[in-house]
């Protein structure tokens, strides 16, 4: 799946996770050990998949990211790169070709050592699987060759120079050859991946194959040194109420809490709680996203009518925590330096039935349902089962609709369910969290139409936009590419491809006060394999 499906759902998942060396105590009384486990409570997805070319959900890529490890090089949270699996490369011809040496010792769980071979396995992997992701498909095309020097030595060319190369490519999960290549995996679809992933990453799955629970136990040769957590077991729960039971009852350790009022609950149902705000590792928006293969969705006007008639501000202010989100108008959202040009719409249902009664729209036979030409106007809206906050914003969003005469059918399903009805567009209309960096390569992912069955599963197109995205790349000026983003808002926003609810901006997680170095507030959580027990919590 792509990348801009990886993380369905990132505000119910602890996103992508940050590798870095656990922190060293202060104190003799905090200094860490080896020892416990920590158990991560998660509200029911489907089936589980954790092969790097098919994660559709967050929770799969923070599994997978536990299991496979970085890849060639180490993203800091700052976005730096730093040695990884190799050591920086070296950068031939003005980029168009690269040189990376692995490091030395760095093994898989079931002890094979890391070589070449691999990572040119890969690439190649990667290259020939469009179901990836449309961005990273786009620089593949322009990858001319991969080749293994010596054993630890890859070489990378492209067909013309890519100076971000590095930053693009260079942190993808390196797969292990000897298990993969006996089998057409090249040609894979999502089923084929029936073997148990052997990774590089700080943990090794124990359970095979995955139901309810996943048990990961710590990789005692981890190049990074042991986690000094013996494991990470995540447990998954049919609905938040069932997940918020069992951290009360001390099941699970810790989970992720998006709802005022399920905050208060915690503190009063359990004295010890921890609820710690973080920051979202990736920029996100919340949206109904429409198919725009849909008859009657596909029609602009009518996209435009349902922004109107639907009170954006109620719903961020019933359903996430005060402070926590802001109102979207375009899918950059307000603090990014080229923000502004988007059309804003208020609640105005009045202004959308005139836009209604304008294409024909009337309610013939009186049955409250606006209708024209025999058709009624009413449509399916996926939501993800088991989430309370989505059934709130689902049940005000038929309530407004209802009011000017269309007729919603919420719809439940199982979050993986529905990120595949996403993708093969089998779908009327469905609410969706995307992840989104106002990047060229994020708005060519989600909205160009060469990415209609990829990361756009809108199936929406413009040529304007398509236009407009196309000379954003190459822009390294901001005074320049300043008026193209602000066009791209414009154009956008009037289209209303998606209805844009509102922003992410801080989440909340609460947890056992017992683990240790999970973190500073108001950041980004920082991986379980930094994460410990003080020593006077284990026997």
């Amino acid at each position: 799946m792509i990348r801009q499906l990886l993380y369905y759902y990132s505000v119910l998942g602890l996103l992508f996770l940050v590798f870095t060396s656990p922190v060293k105590a202060q104190t003799e009384l905090d200094q860490p050990r080896n020892g416990g486990t920590v158990t991560i409570g998660k509200v029911a997805v489907g089936s589980l998949m954790f092969h790097p070319l098919f994660n559709s959900l967050s929770v799969e890529r923070e599994i997978a990211d536990l299991i496979y490890g970085e890849g060639l090089l180490h993203v800091d949270r700052n976005g730096d790169l730093d040695n990884g699996l190799a050591y920086l490369p070296v950068k031939l011809e003005e980029g168009r070709e690269w040189i990376f040496r692995i490091r030395q010792g760095i093994t898989f769980h079931d002890n094979e050592p890391l070589t070449a071979e691999d990572v040119v396995f890969t690439y190649n992997l990667y290259k020939e699987s469009r179901s990836y992701d449309p961005v990273f498909h786009r620089y593949f095309q322009n990858l001319e060759s991969i080749q293994s020097v010596t054993r630890r030595t890859i070489r990378f060319v492209m067909k013309t120079p890519i100076e971000t190369f590095p930053a693009g490519l260079a942190a993808l999960p390196i797969l292990p050859k000897h298990q993969l290549d006996r089998r057409p995996i090249a040609a894979a679809n999502p089923m084929s991946d029936v073997t148990r992933p052997v990774g590089l990453g700080p943990f090794r799955i124990e359970t095979w194959p995955v139901h309810d629970t996943v048990i990961l136990s710590a990789n005692e040769k981890w190049h990074h040194g042991r986690p000094h957590l013996d494991g990470v077991i995540y447990k998954f729960y049919p609905s938040t109420e069932a997940l918020q039971s069992a951290f009360v009852t001390r099941k699970v350790d810790m989970v992720e809490v998006d709802r005022r009022s399920n905050l208060k609950e915690l503190k009063r149902a359990r004295g010890d709680v921890k609820i710690q705000a973080i920051q979202p590792a990736n920029r996100a928006f919340s949206a109904v996203f429409y198919n725009h293969a849909h008859p009657i969705l596909s029609d602009v006007v009518i996209r435009r009518a349902l922004t109107y008639a639907t009170d954006r501000t109620r719903i961020l202010n019933k359903v996430v925590v005060p402070g926590a989100g802001e109102i979207a108008h375009s899918p950059i959202e307000p603090t990014f330096w080229a923000q502004g040009g988007a059309e804003h719409f208020k609640y105005d249902p009045g202004k959308a039935i005139d836009l209604l009664r304008k294409q024909g729209w009337r309610d013939s036979n009186h049955d409250g349902i606006l209708d024209r030409n025999r058709q009624p106007l009413r449509f399916e809206l996926l939501f993800p089962r088991g989430s309370l906050s989505s059934e709130k914003i689902v049940r005000l969003i038929k309530l407004n609709l209802n009011d000017i005469g269309i007729k919603v059918i919420p719809t439940p399903v199982d979050q993986k369910e529905l990120v595949e009805r996403l993708r093969v567009g089998s779908y009327a209309a469905a609410l969706f969290i995307q992840d989104f960096d106002p990047t060229p390569d994020d708005f060519y992912a989600v909205f160009h139409s060469e990415s209609i069955g990829l990361g756009n599963v809108l199936g929406y197109s413009n040529r304007r936009i398509d236009r407009n995205i196309n000379f954003l790349f190459g822009l390294s000026e901001q005074s320049r590419a300043l008026p193209i983003y602000q066009q791209l808002q414009q154009l956008i926003s009037q289209d209303q491809p998606c209805m844009f609810l509102y922003f992410i901006q801080t989440q909340y997680v609460a947890y056992n006060p017992d683990f240790k170095n999970i973190g500073a507030p108001g950041e980004a959580l920082l991986s379980p394999a930094t994460w410990y027990h003080l020593l006077s919590d284990i026997p």
